[in-house]
């Protein structure tokens, strides 16, 4: 460790404050601004302590032995370090290999260094806010709490970059998320749904936002990573300003026996096309559960996409031979609009016997084992006894629809109560509202591709409690074995 001649200062800050304070009347006391006081003097001790450790870290030999290689040409440069307590800066050691080129700091390797700039508390302190609030709120958010104090910039910037470097081992990280996921040991069921949501977007010819010039260069994560994200909707859908594309949330939800909610884990991604990204991820996360407990019930449910449904009953098909047949569902609250529909359309608009109708549709799907062909039954007597024209085309509409649904199998509501099993897809509704609305639709908010990306891959990570275990994995990939030469 170097010497301590900052730190025993530091600690006689703290000494001088305690004698500033007993010097002050205890009715004439500001207990903000003496916090404040605290925090400030306190941080000047962490900055010192925290400047140790880096120079601990740091390589002092002639030669180190990096990747397999010696680096040499050892020399001294300035370097600033952002940590909770605020900026260090120190001088640390940099190595080179003969020829020039590439040059490497062992102590940013060995301590995992987020970005070159960023210790990983402090990163991860970034992107949890950038998951929670605008950037703009992150800023004052922070400085009012006074830890890891950055600008907006900052706070757009290095989530950015980190959810590049995911980007770049997304497959590697997942996987490694997944071993240590645990199924609930009360779970019975595993529920994987699929719903689209809507996100605001930079149009086309949208004018690029805090750029001084038409032609800028491409952000910092882009020239460090590369493009990173699928094709993006909004390069070519001629709109200027703001435009809306279709993000895809998905969810993997257990359940016990009594039909309770037990847990939810939560995956998103921006507008692309198939939404194959999602039901990928969903059947990995399908099959790494059956992996631990092979005895879960699988269901699948989803509204009436027919591109969500084609990508569902495809993971069905391929997990088949490691359980039993699974449950598909229309979500029934999605079928009730059906039923309502079509019996406003049979009766006048919210009549009162237009609702009882409709009741008594849903009942018998609850209820009855063949509810579904009994509706349809019903259905088409009411629609024969309508004469031709928009109500009866109502109706029709809604027959085509249903019947649909059940020679897929996807009305069968009786089994699925009598198993305690749910009906509907009100998590993954739940999960469009929680992980894009609440966040994402804010006032004149929107989002280019990987920003928004970014968001959704902190917020989910939040939401399904992986945010740690996330961080931990993407911050391994910042360190490196870094030894001393013989």
């Amino acid at each position: 460790m170097t010497d301590n001649v900052e730190v025993a200062r530091a600690m006689r800050a703290i000494d001088e404050f305690r004698q500033e304070v007993a010097a002050i009347a205890p009715d004439k006391l500001d207990l903000r601004e003496l916090e404040r006081e605290v925090q400030t003097r306190l941080h000047a001790v962490g900055r010192e302590l925290v400047a140790e450790v880096l120079q601990y870290a740091d390589a002092k030999t002639p030669v180190v032995t990096f990747e397999g290689k010696q680096w040499g040409n050892r020399r001294e440069s300035p370097g600033t370090y952002t940590s909770l307590f605020g900026d260090v800066e120190l001088s640390r050691g940099t190595y080179q290999r003969g020829g020039g080129g590439r040059v490497i700091v062992p102590m940013e390797l060995r301590l995992g260094i987020v970005e070159k700039r960023y210790t990983p508390q402090v990163a991860r302190v970034l992107t949890r806010a950038i998951a929670l609030m605008t950037e703009e709120e992150a800023e004052g958010f922070l400085a009012e709490a006074g830890v890891a104090s950055v600008s907006k910039s900052t706070l757009h910037r290095v989530p950015l970059a980190v959810a590049a470097r995911y980007e770049q081992r997304r497959q590697e990280i997942n996987d490694e998320l997944r071993e240590s996921e645990q199924v609930p040991d009360a779970a019975v069921a595993v529920q994987i749904s699929m719903d689209g949501v809507m996100v605001p977007m930079d149009g086309e010819h949208a004018k690029r936002r805090g750029r001084k010039t038409t032609t800028p260069q491409a952000p910092r994560h882009e020239q460090r990573y590369g493009v990173v994200t699928s094709s993006d909707p909004s390069r070519d859908d001629g709109a200027n300003g703001r435009a809306w594309h279709e993000a895809c949330v998905g969810t993997v939800s257990y359940w016990d026996a009594e039909g309770d909610h037990l847990k939810t884990l939560y995956v998103a991604r921006m507008p692309e096309s198939g939404k194959g990204t999602v039901a990928d991820e969903l059947e990995d996360e399908l099959h790494a559960a059956l992996g631990e407990r092979p005895d879960l019930h699988v269901c699948f449910a989803a509204d009436g996409n027919p591109t969500q449904w084609d990508l569902l009953e495809g993971i069905g098909v391929r997990m088949q031979p490691e359980t039993s047949e699974p449950l598909h569902l229309l979500d029934f609250y999605h079928c009730a609009g059906y039923l309502e529909s079509a019996a406003n359309a049979v009766h006048d608009q919210n009549a009162p016997a237009a609702r009882v109708l409709a009741r008594h549709w849903g009942d018998i799907l609850r209820e009855q084992d063949d509810g579904g062909a009994r509706v349809l039954k019903s259905m088409r007597y009411h629609r024969d006894l309508l004469p031709h024209g928009k109500r009866r085309e109502s109706v029709e509409k809604s027959i085509k629809f249903l019947a649909k649904q059940a020679r897929r199998g996807r009305l069968d509501y009786v089994e699925a109560r009598r198993n305690h099993r749910p009906i509907g897809s009100g998590v993954v509704e739940a999960a469009a509202k929680t992980v894009v609305n609440v966040r994402m639709k804010r006032a004149g908010a929107r989002f280019a591709q990987h920003g928004g990306q970014t968001v959704m891959l902190f917020r989910t990570a939040i939401l399904s409690d992986r945010f740690d275990r996330l961080s931990s994995s993407i911050e391994r990939s910042y360190t490196s074995d870094i030894r001393d030469a013989a």
